[in-house]
């Protein structure tokens, strides 16, 4: 390191020390997100408006003071939102030690269903320091509540939804608008302090008993909850730039809608129909929806969704009950659990109030360990198949150990919010992230495995049984990008059959890596307990491409892998449902398996009932869970060239949504040959 680098990294660690530089320090991290916004101006103006309100709260002797002192200060700016009060001041926050508790649901049943003053009772009856911490946060929150109702405008203004805010100190809510203002004031906490990729829980079975006593007390009608709902859905999307992660777009906001239950019935509501209305008529990125999908649930459910689908918002995902259940089941879930399930950020299953399942906390990038391999003196030698799965199976456990035994010992930071709602936690008296959770289980998602998996394929079809090229031939093209080697990258993508295909040698090989990653996951245990899991889905099929050189499937160094279960080039929908039907999901192989496709807006409208009857198909079948976008390439290449033309264009990215005209250009192009590639095979 040069001297003045180091001077430089002296100076930086030495104003950090001082309060109001962490303070600055802050805001400069949080224009990054502000800068994606099309009002976003400089960002020495944004640091100069905003100076005096920026605050990166200090670490304190507990996390629940660290976190009643931000509450003091916090200013009180709600929402431009008549109907619910929500206030986010996105310039303050807390300072974590540790890596936060991230990509979660709180358990909004016992916001709904309890009261402060219940859990109060229940902590008094062991005084310990959980208890002092539980306490601390209920009673910042009543001061916070308390300085909203001595702020003249607030109080004037939003007198209904703050007395709403006030029985959650009290007693039950028991009202359906009640309830709804309960969630919001909670998850505006989450929020505040820190915590990113909020999910919302299963919704219409939490409210269903509010909103039908509100109905049978003419309280309420459809139409007015219908509304209510619409504004709980633009209240939930304010802050769209502060809530979005790594992308915009990227928040987590999943509502979960439908399923079967643990009387094996399929349950739904007037309100699973109610939210996939809304969402459909509003049209936003943001909060999303997720159908838990049965072979026989109701044919009036699931023709709404793929209605809803069809504009274009990539809502909802389908999550197959009778695939993920059982497979909860297998990991170590209690019977008694599991038909609660929820999801993290997108798509990973996990119990709200029972886990502490931090569910994409890395990506395993199958790719990795190939293209190391492929330089094993070894490779070149190679005289089968079997002899490259032998090489890869070595590579591919030395990396899952590196992978994964940082993570074995990695600390994770109090978390007293998340602790206040958690059955267990009360059960345990223990923090969430101390021991106090149920299930502590850890997920991974993972990328590249198509690429492996037609890399295999394609070596046995060209270097062992038409013997066209040897082993080092092919090695050598691809170590030199196969610059010069067009003509043998198109060969390489014109592989038939392929990842995605549901031919028996793809199936099987694809189904022996997963079987095989999966015992290998087996070695290592959470510092909590609980088991390492993963799944076939992860955001990172660009980024985690980046830096992995070409591979024996016509992939150049660092162009993008296939998005989780789908196929890099034409191929129907049928067989890609069906080579999913025929992947082994259980045990620790669960943390999300999306089939991705795409389809254009006059397809789906002309099959509307073939779809319909492919997805029942799907369901009873065996696939675990389902997205897709409905959108012509021609579109999306207008809408490149000329983001003027398509201003509210939403499409599905990841597990979540985004207007297309607020992604980088890569997630465009991948978009662009994705609809291209599937408008060939329609």
């Amino acid at each position: 390191m040069s001297v003045a680098k180091a001077v430089k990294r002296i100076v930086k660690k030495t104003l950090f020390i001082i309060p109001k530089v962490k303070d600055y320090t802050y805001g400069a991290i949080l224009y990054r997100k502000y800068s994606r916004c099309e009002q976003a101006h400089g960002r020495m103006a944004f640091l100069r408006e905003n100076g005096s309100r920026f605050y990166f709260g200090r670490l304190c002797r507990s996390k629940a003071q660290q976190i009643a002192k931000l509450l003091s200060k916090v200013d009180i700016c709600p929402a431009a939102n008549s109907t619910f009060f929500y206030s986010l001041d996105c310039l303050k926050t807390v300072r974590n030690a540790n890596t936060i508790f991230d990509n979660c649901t709180a358990n909004y049943d016992a916001v709904v269903h309890n009261s402060f003053s219940k859990i109060a009772e229940e902590l008094a009856k062991e005084d310990n320091g959980f208890a002092k911490e539980e306490q601390t946060i209920m009673a910042a929150m009543r001061g916070y509540l308390d300085r909203c109702r001595k702020t003249p405008t607030v109080a004037e203004k939003y007198m209904c939804q703050l007395d709403a805010i006030e029985t959650l100190f009290h007693r039950p809510a028991e009202s359906f608008f009640e309830a709804l203002q309960r969630i919001l004031f909670f998850n505006q906490f989450l929020w505040q302090t820190g915590h990113t990729l909020n999910g919302l829980g299963h919704l219409d079975w939490i409210l269903d008993d509010l909103y039908r006593h509100d109905l049978s007390a003419g309280m309420l009608t459809r139409a007015s909850a219908m509304d209510m709902l619409k504004d709980f859905f633009r209240v939930l999307h304010e802050s769209y730039w502060f809530k979005s992660a790594v992308l915009m777009g990227d928040t987590g906001q999943i509502i979960i809608l439908g399923g079967r239950d643990k009387d094996g019935r399929y349950r739904c509501n007037e309100l699973t129909y109610l939210f996939i209305e809304v969402s459909k008529e509003l049209r936003l990125p943001d909060p999303k929806i997720l159908l838990r999908c049965t072979a026989d649930m109701p044919e009036d459910l699931l023709e709404p969704a793929i209605d809803c689908i069809a504009t274009g918002i990539g809502a909802p995902l389908l999550a197959n009950d009778d695939e993920i259940i059982p497979a909860m089941l297998s990991c170590g879930f209690d019977k008694a659990d599991v038909y609660d399930y929820g999801v993290s950020a997108c798509w990973e299953p996990l119990i709200p109030g029972l886990s502490f399942e931090p569910n994409n906390v890395a990506s395993l990038n199958f790719a990795e360990p190939f293209t190391r391999m492929a330089c094993f003196p070894e490779f070149d030698s190679a005289k089968s198949m079997e002899e490259i799965v032998f090489l890869y199976k070595t590579s591919l456990r030395k990396y899952i150990q590196e992978l994964l035994m940082p993570l074995t010992a990695r600390m994770y930071e109090e978390d007293p919010l998340l602790s206040l709602l958690s059955s267990s936690c009360m059960e345990q008296r223990k923090d969430i992230t101390r021991g106090g959770a149920k299930y502590n289980n850890i997920g991974l998602t993972s990328v590249g495995l198509g690429s492996v998996v037609n890399s295999i394929l394609n070596l046995e079809k060209l270097g062992f049984a038409g013997g066209r090229f040897t082993l080092r031939e092919l090695n050598d093209a691809r170590k030199g990008n196969f610059v010069g080697k067009d003509d043998l990258v198109e060969e390489l993508k014109s592989l038939s059959p392929a990842f995605g295909s549901d031919a028996k040698a793809v199936v099987d090989i694809t189904n022996r890596l997963i079987v095989f990653t999966s015992e290998e996951f087996k070695k290592y245990t959470p510092a909590n307990g609980g088991v390492f899991k993963f799944g076939l889905s992860s955001p990172s099929y660009i980024s985690g491409a980046n830096n992995v050189s070409a591979t024996f499937d016509g992939r150049r160094d660092g162009e993008p892998f296939s998005v989780h279960i789908s196929s890099a080039s034409a191929l129907p929908t049928t067989e890609l449902l069906s080579f999913a039907m025929k992947l082994d999901y259980h045990e620790n192989r669960l943390n999300g398996n999306v089939i991705d496709f795409i389809t254009s807006p006059g397809m789906l409208q002309q099959n509307h009932e073939k779809y319909a009857a492919l997805l029942r198909a799907g369901f009873a079948g065996g696939i675990f869970q389902l997205q897709m976008n409905v959108v012509a390439s021609k579109t999306l290449i207008a809408a490149k060239a000329d983001p003027t033309l398509f201003p509210n264009l939403v499409v599905r990215v990841w597990g979540f949504s985004a207007y297309f005209n607020d992604l980088p250009e890569e997630y465009k192009d991948v978009l662009i040959k994705r609809a291209i590639e599937s408008e060939k095979a329609a």
